[in-house]
């Protein structure tokens, strides 16, 4: 499933966060930032939420529709409010985001197929190696959660995903988990 909201908030707070970073090793000073916004504005989610069709490793259950494993479906924020915040120091850098409000799940011909509401909440940091190796240890992750109902009934979405680095930059663990369930 694709994360494109996620991945918009990080690259955003990476600009804010690389921008600091100048500052924060020249004087040793803390950079802080919160910013606030609906998801469903372009300019603060860079959404969809989630797009189709779902694959393989996706676990769908009960009565879904075939157009979930099939179809260029979109989930997308329709309001609602949305939180980021980020800390930049020496010591490395931190950020994370929550949004929550009423979404939409349409089909690829831009049909409505269910509407509800959408939870995410993602975050992330690296620690900062001393000597100036480029690489370091990190960890990031997400959740999503849509609650929704339809013409074909009810809709349930829980989507988490965790990846950690360690000071090498080799990755130690990368998990993803998706469920779907239809009844």
């Amino acid at each position: 499933m694709k994360k494109s909201f996620f991945a918009a908030l990080l690259a955003t707070g990476a600009l804010v966060l690389a921008a600091g970073a100048v500052m924060a090793s020249a004087d040793s000073s803390t950079i802080n930032g919160t910013g606030h916004c609906n998801p469903a504005d372009p300019s603060c989610s860079g959404g969809p939420l989630l797009t189709g069709p779902a694959p393989p490793f996706v676990s769908i259950t009960g009565n879904c529709p075939a157009f979930l494993t099939t179809d260029a479906w979109a989930l997308n924020f329709t309001d609602g409010n949305a939180v980021s915040h980020g800390t930049l120091n020496k010591n490395g850098d931190w950020g994370g985001f929550t949004a929550n409000g009423p979404a939409a799940l349409t089909s690829s011909d831009g049909t409505l197929q269910y509407s509800g509401h959408a939870t995410e909440w993602g975050g992330g940091g690296q620690n900062s190696n001393p000597g100036g190796n480029p690489t370091q240890q990190s960890e990031g992750g997400f959740t999503l959660h849509f609650n929704g109902s339809g013409p074909a009934g009810s809709i349930s979405i829980h989507v988490d995903q965790h990846s950690t680095t360690n000071n090498n930059g080799t990755p130690t663990s990368n998990v993803s988990n998706a469920t779907v369930i239809c009844s």
